[in-house]
């Protein structure tokens, strides 16, 4: 099988080419997509420990760790301890995140929409169905 034929190349190309545009989107917010990932979970669910988040986000230790480090110089998240067991972490958006979290959902979406401008309802609908599939089957 020639490599440009290859599913993982081509899911990997398409994923670079978005991750790419979507990194020129947020530059000049001074976020990476990692770190507007976390941002938009916290914005689905605050107070989720840092472990959550990563879990969620497929993010290895060392990589939601060095993430929440930045966010929270940034003075876009604040961590704080459960009254109930004091060794837990949760964290929260700050009130600058929150405004910041108002804006940059479109910048995502301009990038969804520029990948899937030659698709129609069904087929956007079929390609997120294949693609869970295929995490599912990975798992």
């Amino acid at each position: 099988m020639k490599l440009d034929d290859s599913l993982g190349f081509l899911i990997n190309k398409a994923a670079g080419e978005m991750k790419y545009t979507f990194e020129n989107s947020l530059r000049p917010f001074n976020l990476t997509p990692g770190q507007w990932s976390v941002l938009s979970r916290l914005t689905e669910k605050e107070g989720q420990t840092i472990g959550a988040i990563g879990k969620s986000l497929y993010f290895d230790k060392p990589t939601i760790s060095g993430i929440i480090k930045r966010l929270e110089n940034k003075g876009l998240i604040v961590k704080r301890r459960q009254s109930e067991d004091q060794r837990i972490i949760t964290i929260y958006l700050t009130s600058a995140a929150k405004d910041l979290m108002i804006e940059l959902p479109n910048l995502a979406m301009a990038v969804n929409t520029k990948a899937l401008k030659n698709f129609d309802a069904e087929e956007t609908k079929i390609l997120k169905m294949y693609l869970k599939r295929i995490l599912d089957n990975m798992d």
